[in-house]
């Protein structure tokens, strides 16, 4: 574990007494799979984190509490959106600082500060991490029980090397090719929504490149798991469309390139997708 467990009570003890706060747990970033153990290689999952990270942006802007468990060193909200933001900085002779071309620079330090006691920010590396470190926040976050979304975000890996059959120390090239055998990581999904928080709100993503099996194997998901929504996106187009699938309704294209959406040239897709979630989040939980 990269974090305290005491700042998780102290986050959820902190609001504790609003009984109607709503709370999402919002996983973000990739994980990654280390070939030793003490580890110089890894394998990576694809992400940098953007969606999560804007993601925690429209749940605080609209009203709820955000644990944004995150891989280390991923991007986070509103930091993010300034990426260079040193090689902009500007000094004059009185030594005071200027910014250039980040207009909304203001605004957004104003939103970080402004839920700054709203947010807590746990990290990960590992797969081990991500799914020991997810149980234990879930556990924690159980009494919420209808007022708790988690947003299962993450670029989580598939396959991974167990412990026991890990080297200890560095896999030397000396010694020829490398031979890899991986095992199906263990589904944590499955465990979220059936032994931790089996009255959660649980949103999953499904992110696939061939468009021939992305709502098949999105209904199938919600049918193994009993979880209340798959939001399912191709690779080449994950910023511009998304599909909601559930269990026994139509699928729910939200696509930016759409006619509807013709006049809103700045909008991100995570504000329609958030928005979303909290409708029918309120309809499930009645808050």
């Amino acid at each position: 574990m990269l974090w305290n467990p005491d700042d998780l009570k102290s986050f959820l003890d902190r609001h504790t007494k609003d009984e109607n706060a709503k709370i999402v747990v919002i996983t973000s970033g990739g994980t990654a799979v280390p070939l030793e153990k003490n580890c110089v290689r890894y394998i990576e999952n694809f992400s940098n984190g953007t969606r999560g990270a804007i993601s925690a942006e429209k749940f605080l802007e609209n009203g709820y509490l955000v644990i944004f468990f995150h891989r280390a060193n991923s991007l986070q909200p509103y930091s993010h959106r300034f990426p260079d933001l040193f090689n902009r900085l500007n000094v004059d002779s009185d030594n005071k600082f200027t910014v250039t071309d980040y207009p909304n620079l203001g605004e957004m330090l104003e939103k970080k500060h402004k839920y700054t006691d709203r947010i807590l920010m746990l990290p990960f590396n590992t797969f081990d991490d991500y799914k020991n470190d997810l149980e234990y926040i879930c556990h924690a976050c159980a009494g919420y029980k209808k007022r708790l979304c988690v947003y299962l975000a993450a670029a989580v890996s598939d396959f991974y090397i167990d412990a026991e059959q890990l080297p200890e120390h560095k896999i030397q090239s000396a010694d020829g090719g490398l031979n890899l055998k991986l095992t199906i990581a263990p589904k944590v999904l499955r465990r979220i929504v059936k032994d931790f928080v089996p009255e959660a709100f649980v949103v999953s993503f499904k992110l696939e490149t061939d468009p021939s099996v992305l709502v098949q194997k999105s209904n199938k998901a919600i049918k193994e798991y009993g979880h209340q929504i798959v939001i399912a996106n191709m690779l080449k187009t994950r910023k511009r469309r998304v599909t909601f699938i559930r269990a026994n309704e139509d699928p729910y294209p939200i696509d930016l390139d759409s006619p509807e959406f013709s006049e809103k040239v700045d909008v991100e897709i995570e504000e329609l997708i958030i928005e979303r979630i909290k409708k029918l989040h309120s309809s499930y939980s009645h808050v």
